[in-house]
């Protein structure tokens, strides 16, 4: 017997209300919105499932890749032929190293020469004197297929004038030179806490150098908006955004009040932005950036072609971790990924361990061969805006440029960015957003592999890199210093640490056959884990009388009873009173009962709505190992 099936006659399409109403049935009586939705710390709220419909009123959504406002790439072309410019951080302090390390990196990649300048608030980085530094390190390389890209700060002797007289000196012309060697004294300040000019004569030697340039080599970028330094510090990707086009109005208006149209003002600009770990949110990110970046040329009278803007991504810093440092390749991978789909012009992967190691050959390999598979293997330099039309991303598209706008303006009206630092309010924004993402980490809310979820106890600890800024010749400082360089997870390794050096002992009291302890067992692995602290779980008993025996052979420091809230009725007294340790440890918190079993002896209990940080230093305290 032959039956056709006709889908769209012989089933009925389902509704959005029908949907959602077996989902509020299925909760029992749970709140949907509480159970279903997600609020972001940059203040959007994440639906269970996005349709259609959210997307239909969009302005954006028909426009075309290389149309304004271009958040689906300023060129589809040049996409498709070339890609993102592979463009990985070269810090040899000896020049002729360098030279030798990027010709090689040239030949295996690498597409744009970004050297990273030795600042007195970094560890790494070299120095440009004289025509002569660049000859050296340029030696060979031609700057129309690798574009450089410098970060500079005020205190630097401006690279153009050197950069021209050899390129003169070759025989060519900077006139069609493109590339990045751009300052951001907002973001400098921010980073350093003091500039070493006063504000009127930094900005003077800035106006000066970019006028300069602009009649010599008008296709060279000449300002380099560094998001990565509010990243860095906490800040969420929505506040990293209005930062920076907050800071880049400051510059626009400066450079029109020195007699420069809009026009020949906005392609000066490349923009710096921090990726992190959440895929889709850091895809919507860069998206919305050049969204943003076009409506405000547009209020300032651009035309649609200086509506463009390059987009350098740099993986970020503040969800590294020094503690299982291979972990970090894949969270790079995962940021790499972001920037591509989302439709960075330039990539730049630190290394997995350039926190606490120096630069070294086979952490930039894996580095740079991270983009090269992204781009070579995986081929998603061939495919324009991969992420148009996905209902999700194109909605929280549309949602951080609107949180990012109205963060722009509240700025503006505050005075600008600048003012808003001075005044510290920088700093109170993003402190609020950092201790969030932190206590998230402590709460074991957010999961950091290798940290506070599957910790290696094997891992050795290791010391940040750092370096203290020389803030003797400032001519300007914020009151409140630097933006901090705060790390999610720098206060529970600092703890895994001090504990690790000790590692007390904890012998678990699996009570009851092993489908009613495992579950709690398993999560209290990875709670003592979080602190480094050497657990013996691999037992399980009958009676209160044998694990106490087992408990006193151990030569553990503290003991946790693990089981079912039903079972700790009969299990917790006894188990007190036979043992009759120091430290009793229960797993759970049946809330109706905590008040009896603390008068049993239970002097700590672990759960998941308890502070894992918190939780771990009253223990290592009663422990006396801290």
């Amino acid at each position: 017997m032959n039956t056709k099936v006709n889908i769209s006659k012989d089933f009925k399409p389902p509704k959005w209300e029908d949907w959602k109403q077996l989902v509020i049935d299925s909760l029992k009586g749970a709140d949907y919105d509480k159970a279903m939705k997600t609020k972001t710390y940059d203040g959007i709220t994440l639906e269970p499932i996005y349709r259609k419909e959210d997307i239909q009123d969009l302005p954006f959504g028909q426009s075309e890749p290389g149309q304004a406002p271009y958040l689906r790439g300023n060129d589809p072309v040049m996409r498709i032929a070339e890609g993102w410019k592979v463009a990985q951080a070269q810090v040899e302090a000896d020049l002729k190293k360098l030279n030798l390390g990027l010709k090689d990196e040239l030949m295996r990649g690498l597409s744009m020469v970004n050297l990273k300048l030795k600042h007195d608030d970094d560890v790494d980085g070299l120095k440009i004197k004289s025509v002569k530094d660049l000859q050296t390190i340029l030696d060979g390389i031609d700057l129309a297929a690798a574009p450089l890209f410098i970060q500079m700060d005020i205190a630097d002797d401006d690279i153009f004038p050197l950069l021209d007289e050899y390129i003169t000196a070759q025989g060519g012309s900077v006139r069609d030179l493109q590339g990045c060697i751009g300052f951001d004294p907002s973001g400098e300040l921010a980073r350093k806490g003091y500039l070493n000019l006063p504000l009127e004569e930094a900005w003077k030697k800035v106006a000066d150098a970019v006028i300069q340039r602009v009649n010599r080599a008008p296709k060279l970028r000449s300002f380099i908006i560094d998001g990565t330094v509010y990243e860095a510090a906490g800040a969420s990707s929505s506040q990293e955004l209005g930062f920076v086009l907050s800071t880049a109005i400051g510059y626009i208006q400066g450079m029109m009040a020195s007699g420069m149209d809009i026009d020949t003002v906005a392609p000066l600009f490349a923009v710096k932005l921090a990726l992190g770990s959440n895929i889709f949110m850091e895809i919507a990110k860069i998206r919305a950036f050049r969204l943003l970046w076009t409506e405000m040329i547009k209020a300032f009278g651009g035309n649609e072609n200086s509506q463009k803007v390059w987009i350098h991504g740099k993986t970020g810093r503040f969800n590294k971790t020094t503690y299982d440092l291979y972990v970090n390749m894949l969270r790079t991978t995962t940021e790499s990924f972001s920037a591509v789909i989302g439709g960075v012009d330039s990539l730049e992967v630190e290394p997995f361990d350039a926190l606490v190691k120096k630069d070294n050959p086979f952490a930039r390999r894996i580095a740079r061969n991270q983009q090269l598979i992204l781009k070579e293997e995986a081929h998603l330099s061939k495919v324009i805006d991969a992420a148009g039309g996905s209902y999700y991303i194109e909605s929280i598209t549309a949602q951080f440029a609107e949180i990012a706008w109205k963060l722009m303006q509240d700025l503006e009206k505050a005075g600008g960015m600048i003012r808003s630092l001075r005044a510290g309010k920088i700093h109170e924004m993003i402190a609020e957003i950092a201790e969030a993402r932190i206590q998230a980490v402590q709460k074991r809310r957010d999961v950091v592999v290798g940290v506070n979820m599957y910790a290696n106890l094997t891992d050795e600890a290791l010391s940040l890199r750092s370096a203290n800024a020389d803030d003797s010749k400032a001519a300007i400082k914020l009151e409140k210093g630097a933006l901090p360089r705060q790390s999610a997870v720098a206060k529970v390794e600092a703890l895994r640490t001090q504990i690790g050096a000790k590692a007390p002992k904890i012998f678990f009291l699996n009570m009851g056959p092993i489908a009613e302890y495992k579950p709690r067992a398993d999560f209290a692995s990875g709670f003592f884990q979080m602190g480094g602290f050497d657990i013996v779980a691999d037992q399980s008993f009958n009676t209160a009388e044998e694990a106490a025996e087992a408990a006193k052979a151990s030569g553990a420091q503290a003991f946790c009873i693990v089981s079912t809230d039903a079972n700790y009725e009969s299990l917790v007294a006894p188990l007190c009173k036979l043992i009759q340790s120091k430290v009793m440890i229960l797993a759970g918190y049946p809330a109706d009962k905590v008040q009896q079993y603390k008068a049993d002896g239970i002097d700590i209990f672990i759960h998941l709505r308890a502070n894992a940080y918190d939780t771990l230093k009253e223990l290592a305290e009663c422990l006396e190992v801290l």
